[in-house]
């Protein structure tokens, strides 16, 4: 049944490589050392910071409109200068295909020039490739040693990678302990995902974990207060079942409510909608007490939601 969890629960390894690159190419747009009308005679006379610049503002469509295929080719001038952020950049382009072909050789071959110079999002890079067999044949233990490698250079994606791969048993044993340290580490740099999956092995123990009701219950707290659907939804289902926390369906409705609000993927959509029904009356069901809650305490329940995302609007993702 473990196992059975831990497909459903776990989030997909792997996930675009592209993905890591956006988030870095947003990071220092506004900064004011180049304007597009200063970077461009810049970059044409081989400035490489003016490459870089004109890469990220161009992939983010910040200031110009979007071309990736503008922004490829100014990461390429950066990249063939030596700069590790833009060849890693360039890897996530050929990994998605974004501005070139997809080429996910390529893609290994930036990467690998970026991940040399110690750049940690093109090390953990480096180590998908090895894990996904993209662009070169598939190497579990190669692809350890990278995230490893990463990690210890504090790469989020890396550390909860790690977390993934130990906690469902990815090419080693399955190990709670070690996914738990590597999740703790990505939990400190607030990652949402590794505070999800701290509650999960605290929710379901195994593997030597023993369960703990109030440790997962903190830690779905903490992602679902984050602004994180997922865990908005966990921390529902524990006042609902009141596993960790004392049984409250107006705190439940409330996290549903709010994980309506944040989105989240279709499968989780029809959760989160099923338990608001749920809780409703509208599918036959019925709490401890025997019945559904009332219209009023929907709405107190609707207000304490409002009342949370007035108090953490940076929280507030869905509307």
């Amino acid at each position: 049944m473990i196992n059975q969890r831990l497909r459903m629960e776990r989030r997909t390894l792997g996930r675009p490589v592209v993905a890591i690159f956006v988030l870095a190419a947003l990071a220092g747009c506004g900064r004011r050392e180049y304007t597009v009308e200063t970077a461009v005679p810049a970059a044409a006379h081989g400035d490489v910071k003016a490459q870089y610049y004109l890469g990220k503002v161009y992939a983010a469509g910040k200031g110009v409109p979007l071309n990736y295929v503008k922004a490829a080719e100014y990461f390429r001038q950066a990249a063939a200068q030596g700069l590790a952020e833009a060849q890693n950049n360039l890897g996530a382009f050929y990994a998605d295909g974004m501005g070139v072909r997809q080429d996910y050789s390529q893609a290994l071959k930036w990467f690998r020039m970026a991940a040399d110079q110690g750049d940690s999002l093109a090390e953990y890079s480096v180590g998908v490739c090895y894990f996904y067999g993209q662009g070169v044949v598939t190497n579990l233990d190669e692809a350890l040693n990278w995230y490893r490698r990463a990690a210890a250079h504090r790469c989020v994606d890396a550390q909860v990678a790690l977390g993934e791969v130990y906690l469902g048993g990815e090419g080693v044993p399955a190990n709670y302990q070690s996914a738990r340290q590597w999740y703790e580490q990505a939990a400190t740099q607030h990652s949402a995902t590794a505070l999800n999956a701290l509650g999960f092995i605290d929710e379901h123990g195994g593997f030597g974990v023993a369960k703990n009701p109030q440790s997962a219950a903190k830690y779905y707290r903490q992602a679902a207060e984050s602004g994180d659907e997922k865990g908005q939804m966990n921390l529902g289902r524990m006042y609902l079942t009141g596993f960790g926390v004392q049984t409250n369906l107006i705190e439940a409705y409330k996290w549903f409510y709010l994980a309506s609000k944040t989105g989240g993927d279709g499968q989780r959509r029809v959760k989160w909608r099923r338990y608001m029904d749920e809780l409703a009356g509208k599918m036959n069901y019925h709490d401890f007490m025997g019945r559904p809650l009332t219209a009023d305490q929907i709405q107190e329940a609707i207000r304490g939601a409002e009342a949370f995302q007035k108090a953490h609007p940076r929280s507030a993702v869905g509307g």
